[in-house]
């Protein structure tokens, strides 16, 4: 009889070997696909355009800013994290990211959600991907604007997906502007996973999300094959899942019947030595 330990070991090797197969699948497609099967396997949300593309603009929403005070002491900034309602852009102040000022007891931080086509045009060897945003500190209550950083400020951007093919988007990178008159490329960390990319900045003003395009003769890969490796992978996972419950099921309701058996052949084995204790008495 098959043990609950064997049919866990069976589920898990099975398990194993669903994902493998969707990993094969996967780099047969491109050397982008070979990477971690967990990345990116989530459509991102909605995106909130300020100026929606036309196929999407039915169902767009306004996106959201935020503005939000940080405490400000005789070494600076506190730290900080703060997010637009929607999520799109995270900025997080590092200890001491913003000078001390004397009078001054807090810096208010203003993150509003831009029209792109109202600031530069994007680099030669990119493609602007979602909203631009503008990041403005002022000390408080002075009202002065703060315009150089004296530590860590590091944005993060939700990147939507576009309607046009893209080299990797493992290279989509942050721009950014102080003033939205040209961009400056920064050095960015991609989370395709997320649909997130983040970097440090030297000063608040605009950013943007950038991304390569694909050159003009290179084809969109076919993830058809990729999409259905997947689902056969999680309907194997889910029926190994199910028959390992109904087997383990089954072999605890036989275990206590084999239980019963054992407590009644017990008891008739005392029973047949009283009575042989009586006959001889």
């Amino acid at each position: 009889m098959a043990t609950p330990r064997r049919l866990a070991a069976a589920a898990g090797l099975l398990a194993v070997l669903a994902y493998l197969a969707g990993a094969a699948l996967s780099g047969q497609l491109s050397p982008l696909a070979r990477r971690p099967l967990l990345d990116g396997l989530a459509p991102p949300p909605p995106y909130r355009w300020v100026t929606p593309p036309p196929e999407l603009s039915a169902g767009n929403k306004k996106p959201a800013g935020v503005t939000s005070g940080v405490g400000l002491g005789p070494s600076g900034s506190e730290v900080s994290a703060i997010s637009t309602g929607d999520g799109q852009a995270n900025l997080v102040l590092d200890a001491s990211a913003v000078a001390p000022s004397p009078g001054q007891g807090q810096v208010q931080v203003t993150i509003d959600p831009i029209d792109p086509a109202k600031l530069a045009g994007a680099p030669p060897d990119l493609v602007l991907a979602g909203n631009a945003y503008q990041i403005r500190l002022t000390y408080l209550p002075s009202r002065k604007p703060v315009t150089t950083l004296s530590g860590r400020m590091t944005i993060s951007l939700l990147v939507p997906l576009l309607p046009i093919p893209v080299s990797s988007p493992f290279d989509t990178t942050v721009l950014a502007s102080p003033d939205g008159k040209g961009w400056t490329r920064q050095d960015s960390t991609a989370t395709p996973g997320s649909h997130q990319v983040a970097s440090n900045l030297g000063s608040p003003g605009y950013v943007i999300a950038a991304v390569p395009p694909a050159p003009p003769d290179q084809p969109v890969p076919n993830r058809v094959p990729l999409y259905a490796g997947l689902a056969t992978a999680a309907a194997l996972v889910a029926l190994a899942a199910v028959l390992l419950a109904r087997r383990l099921s089954a072999v605890r309701d036989g275990d206590g019947d084999d239980d019963y058996e054992d407590e009644d052949e017990d008891d008739r084995e005392d029973g047949d030595d009283d009575g042989g204790g009586s006959e001889r008495r």
